[in-house]
């Protein structure tokens, strides 16, 4: 490869992740808007293009109206901080780094404890009944994770969550939110 081959690729790989920084950050302003979060406990997660071994995370406290592309900072999948400044809240780390790692079409991981995802999960049983079109679509995406462990302080807890999701796309939790896995932040907003 020559020099300009080169340039060109870091070029573009520069371009890349400045692009997923502003989608990430539009997402969490969405979700704001959309009432999809619940204070600072929510975490956003996206893999850092073209790295297998990293992901973009908000520093702990950052509510996510005040996220901007500028916020996130790179977390390794061991849990050291790569790039960027902040405290790394360890939940999100725990669930979201063994998801990343695991599940190759996990490029972007939305874990939130909206109200009405987390009155579902909630429930004794909180199954979406295929009642309707809409339902039986969701169905075939949606994975459950009936065992509730309380807040993720092990890693062993998000490769946990791995396996519960799956081949799915959804993950209605115990208890607790919901997570949702994507190709892209667009895909998994």
């Amino acid at each position: 490869m020559d020099v300009t081959a080169a340039a060109a690729d870091a070029q573009g790989m520069q371009q890349e992740s400045r692009q997923a920084r502003i989608d990430l950050a539009a997402a969490h302003r969405l979700a704001v808007m959309h009432g999809l979060n619940e204070g600072i406990f929510n975490h956003l997660t996206l893999r850092v293009p073209g790295r297998n071994d990293r992901y973009y995370q908000t520093p702990f406290g950052l509510h996510w109206s005040e996220v901007c592309a500028s916020s996130f900072m790179e977390v390794g999948y061991d849990g050291s901080l790569l790039a960027g400044e902040g405290e790394i809240e360890q939940s999100c780390y725990c669930i979201h780094a063994p998801i990343h790692r695991l599940l190759p079409g996990a490029a972007a991981v939305l874990h939130t404890h909206m109200p009405f995802a987390s009155a579902l999960a909630r429930l004794e049983d909180p199954s979406i009944l295929p009642i309707g079109q809409t339902e039986v679509g969701i169905a075939t995406l949606t994975a459950y994770d009936r065992q509730y462990t309380g807040p993720a302080f092990d890693p062993a807890e998000g490769e946990r969550l791995a396996r519960a999701l799956g081949e799915k796309s959804v993950l209605i939790m115990a208890n607790h939110g919901v997570l949702v896995i994507g190709e892209s932040v667009a895909k998994a907003l």
